[in-house]
């Protein structure tokens, strides 16, 4: 049955609290200024009508928000420590004669409310973020980036090294592995059996390492996490953009004009989306042109005709349609010259290699689309927008893995990874919220008048 606790402080606990509490602190910032008490309205229906009280929600989500808040390892130690701590005891509403839940409450507490309920209760944080006007959907900024698993590394040995071991050590470490095919598809790599949800991926200086992939959105206005979402780590940011900005947009109304994010979201058919949807694309383009040699012709040599269906080379001689090339990260029209066309040419040398005397190009299927970014790309709003990234989106995953413990996740399983990424992400929030409404308040009347003008 749910129980919601009253807090009601006697007056020897009140004067105690008056000595101990400190007279700034932003956890008392934080309390102050955030409501929690959409946390019971969210997942009262989740309790019966009937029987034993249970934990108040909000008591226990305040308590797990200050562990990422802290980055406290665990809930063991998390409850020591605020078993001891009067701020702590204050900001969970939990009186000083009172017990802490066990240790155990939290891991039922996480999986009965699981990660669609967690994101209602981001949503709601974000609510609050709107009603303080620290958000305006002008300009959203999205990236990603990897984060290791909790995740024993599966066995490298092979299965004849192991055939002198028991039938029942082999089975295990082999037909009851999960595999993960490569970019590829030429053979598949063996995945942890303690995270089968965690997949391969390479980190600069690390090497390959199993992992996951947080995705952020980020408004510009006061660098409020807008989404976040976390999938396997070979799922590309280009591939959830979509949906990280259609959700915020019908969850919240925000009206999002302009996107920027890298060249990893450089995909055709998503910035033939972002068109649809009346939504500017700041995105650099990647690099299409062959990797050939300096003195080679590139891929910007060649014209591409598109009401003949064929491409022009610089000597004007034409390559015709051959296939089409449909991959996950491109879908194009394949265009090949004649073979008797480049034995003859001059040029030769410049345009096709060794092994072949032929020369292909590649035609995005959004070709349009594309050429329109490039223009779009020539302009100074693109310049901006880049900065608007970089300070807005990509220090929130510093911030994330440098003070609330996401250099590595602490649970396993896409389910419980999610969650920890969106307490994390509602930590973040709070806190900013915290520093920049605290800030105004503090702001003398004419001098706030001035910073808004």
């Amino acid at each position: 049955m749910l129980k919601v606790n009253q807090y009601n402080c006697d007056l020897f606990s009140k004067r105690y609290l008056d000595c101990m509490l400190p007279k700034s602190h932003i956890l008392l910032d934080i309390k102050k200024l955030v409501d929690f008490s959409f946390v019971t309205e969210e997942v009262k229906d989740l309790y019966s009508d009937t029987g034993r009280g249970s934990i108040d929600p909000t008591r226990m989500f305040k308590m797990l928000f200050l562990m990422f808040f802290y980055n406290i390892p665990s809930e063991r130690e998390l409850v020591e420590q605020v078993q001891v701590n009067v701020l702590y005891r204050y900001f969970c509403d939990i009186n000083l004669d009172e017990a802490i839940p066990d240790h155990s409450s939290f891991t039922v507490f996480r999986q009965r409310l699981g990660k669609e309920r967690f994101k209602r209760l981001f949503n709601r944080v974000l609510t609050q973020c709107i009603e303080y006007d620290l958000i305006d959907g002008s300009h959203i900024s999205l990236d990603a980036t990897i984060i290791k698993a909790n995740a024993a590394m599966p066995n490298k040995r092979t299965k004849n090294e192991l055939l002198g071991e028991t039938n029942k050590i082999i089975e295990k470490v082999f037909d009851n592995v999960p595999t993960q095919k490569t970019t590829r598809g030429n053979r598949k790599l063996l995945l942890s059996s303690s995270d089968p949800d965690a997949r391969w991926t390479k980190r600069p200086g690390e090497g390959a390492i199993l992992g996951y992939s947080m995705h952020i959105s980020t408004d510009s206005k006061e660098k409020i996490i807008t989404n976040v979402e976390t999938t396997p780590a070979d799922v590309r940011g280009h591939e959830k953009m979509i949906a990280l900005i259609d959700e915020q947009v019908d969850n919240h109304g925000l009206k999002i004009n302009e996107v920027s994010a890298d060249s990893e979201y450089s995909a055709g058919n998503v910035r033939e989306e972002l068109e649809k949807r009346s939504i500017d694309a700041y995105i650099p383009l990647r690099d299409i042109g062959d990797r050939r040699g300096p003195d080679m012709f590139k891929y910007e040599d060649f014209k591409y005709d598109k009401e003949r269906d064929l491409v022009i080379c610089p000597t004007g001689k034409t390559l015709h349609f051959m296939r089409e090339r449909i991959t996950p990260e491109r879908s194009a029209r394949v265009y090949r010259s004649y073979k008797k066309d480049c034995k003859k040419c001059s040029f030769l040398t410049k345009c096709a290699t060794s092994k072949h005397v032929y020369r292909t190009i590649d035609i995005s299927n959004y070709y349009d689309v594309m050429q329109r970014a490039e223009l779009r790309n020539k302009t100074q709003r693109y310049k901006e927008a880049a900065r608007l990234r970089i300070i807005g989106t990509e220090p929130k995953f510093a911030e994330a893995k440098r003070y609330h413990g996401l250099h590595r996740f602490r649970y396993r399983g896409i389910e419980q990874v999610s969650i920890q990424s969106i307490l994390t992400a509602i930590c973040i929030n709070i806190k900013r919220l915290a520093k920049v409404v605290m800030a105004r308040l503090k702001m003398p009347a004419f001098e706030e008048a001035l910073a808004y003008r």
